[in-house]
């Protein structure tokens, strides 16, 4: 028996990792590993290249069996890296800095120079490397301006917890999930009414823990820009009591 509600506990327990030294290091372990995996196995690919320039002659390169290594490592620095934002966060799939996906590439990149670097003739496989090299800036491009938009997005919502209206709101849509399921990202339809008496609906893709999973007909809390309250970027649902940007937050993919 315990005198302490061991949802709350879990919660409390959540909240103390969020930006936590310990999951940001974790965080950057995942990273490493993804991009010394990805190098690897685009190394691999480069030795088979070596051994077919031989004619097959000779023992292959010690490089070729990067590949039994690098594919670990991406597997293990994916796992090691959602875990570990989630936790600094505490949000699913939201990762702090550069997503894994461009370090991915970038690795693929470093991997697919590396290989021309070995070989006595490359011929057209700088090709190779070169589109890796520009699928990489590519990526990492995208990177930054989904970065900049949560920026973006995170100053509209401090700026709405201080100059914006809350108001009651009604969930009148939410998907069901499985009784197996952990949770939902979905989309969530919520009915308010705003600061001139007009009743809206606004449709909003958040995520929720399964404890704490809402249901149609719920209550919820609005914050809206009452200057523009059709602006369904301006507007952030929370739980009920949800009083600061951390609060809204919580239901915010």
């Amino acid at each position: 028996m315990s005198l302490i509600d061991p949802a709350e506990a879990r919660r409390r327990r959540a909240a103390a990792r969020v930006g936590s030294r310990a999951s940001h290091a974790w965080v950057v372990v995942g990273l490493v590993c993804i991009a010394v995996g990805a190098a690897l196995l685009v190394r691999a690919l480069f030795g088979f290249a070596e051994l077919d320039a031989s004619g097959g002659v000779g023992e292959p390169s010690p490089a070729v069996f990067g590949m039994a290594v690098g594919l670990p490592l991406v597997l293990l620095g994916f796992f090691t890296h959602i875990g570990a934002s989630r936790r600094f966060t505490g949000r699913l799939l939201s990762a702090p800095g550069i997503g894994p996906g461009s370090v991915l590439f970038v690795g693929f990149a470093v991997g697919a120079w590396w290989g021309v670097a070995s070989l006595a003739d490359p011929g057209a496989l700088w090709l190779v490397a070169a589109g890796a090299t520009v699928l990489a800036v590519v990526s990492l491009a995208i990177g930054v301006v989904a970065r900049a938009r949560r920026r973006a997005q995170r100053a509209v919502l401090d700026q709405l917890v201080v100059g914006g209206r809350t108001t009651a709101g009604v969930i009148t849509e939410i998907p069901e999930v499985d009784p197996s399921s952990g949770g939902l990202i979905g989309t969530v339809t919520v009915r308010f009414t705003d600061a001139a008496g007009t009743e809206r609906w606004v449709r909003k893709t958040g995520q929720w823990r399964r404890a704490e999973l809402p249901a149609t007909g719920d209550p919820a809390t609005v914050l809206h820009d009452p200057d523009r309250p059709g602006d369904a970027s301006r507007i952030w649902v929370g739980p009920v009591g949800s009083t600061t940007a951390a609060d809204f937050t919580r239901w915010h993919a």
